[in-house]
């Protein structure tokens, strides 16, 4: 089975394409949020330089969110219109299901949290994706201090009350970790029934600044 996937729900954006749960290759940037400049032309690329052609992708798989309102967007509308050009089925994952996955280690706790801005952060609960304070999230983990990781972009903007409550171990990843990865994804995707493309929809988890001012 060959998987098309993207990742640019946050400041990054990665895309990878797997075959039989094998990765084939990932382009992986970390330049800022010009994913609606750059996203269609490396889709081409990393096709061509696979020599793979667009109709022979068996199922796509994208990130829903939460995160960057112009991220989610720019990569759903492009799956979504791949997937109904050529009629394959879509595999739709959260961003904090994918920052989980890239992660385990036996006997820690490994909690995936993204920043929120206003002081709040996008985590899982029961299956679902909710807003917490931060110090709400940290007052939850503080019975697993010094043996929890914390992993996502919260780590870098909270850092400083995560490893006061938390201990420093909670922030001691590398930061090449905090960023969800298509490569992840892909994989995951391999093991995930695909939805047509009318199924699938953005998790944005709340409105845009602009849609709340405007309200």
């Amino acid at each position: 089975m060959k998987i098309l996937a993207i990742e640019s729900s946050g400041a990054s954006l990665s895309i990878a394409i797997s075959e039989n749960s094998n990765i084939v290759v990932e382009y992986f940037y970390n330049a800022g949020k010009i994913h609606s400049e750059v996203l269609v032309p490396l889709i081409e690329k990393i096709l061509k330089d696979v020599k793979w052609e667009l109709k022979g992708i068996d199922k796509f798989a994208v990130s829903c969110g939460p995160g960057s309102f112009t991220g989610i967007r720019v990569a759903m509308a492009s799956i979504k219109t791949l997937a109904q050009v050529l009629n394959k089925p879509v595999v739709s994952v959260d961003t904090l299901e994918i920052l989980k996955a890239q992660l385990n280690i036996k006997g820690i706790k490994i909690i995936p949290a993204i920043d929120a801005l206003r002081n709040e952060v996008y985590i899982k609960e029961k299956n679902n994706v909710v807003i917490v304070s931060i110090e709400k999230f940290v007052k939850k983990l503080k019975k697993y201090k010094n043996n929890v990781l914390v992993i996502g972009n919260a780590v870098n903007v909270y850092n400083k009350i995560l490893a006061k409550e938390l201990g420093k171990f909670s922030i001691s990843l590398h930061p090449s970790i905090h960023f969800p990865k298509a490569q992840t994804l892909a994989l995951m995707a391999e093991n995930i029934e695909g939805l047509s493309y009318k199924d699938i929809e953005p998790l944005y988890g709340r409105k845009s600044w602009a849609e709340e001012k405007q309200k």
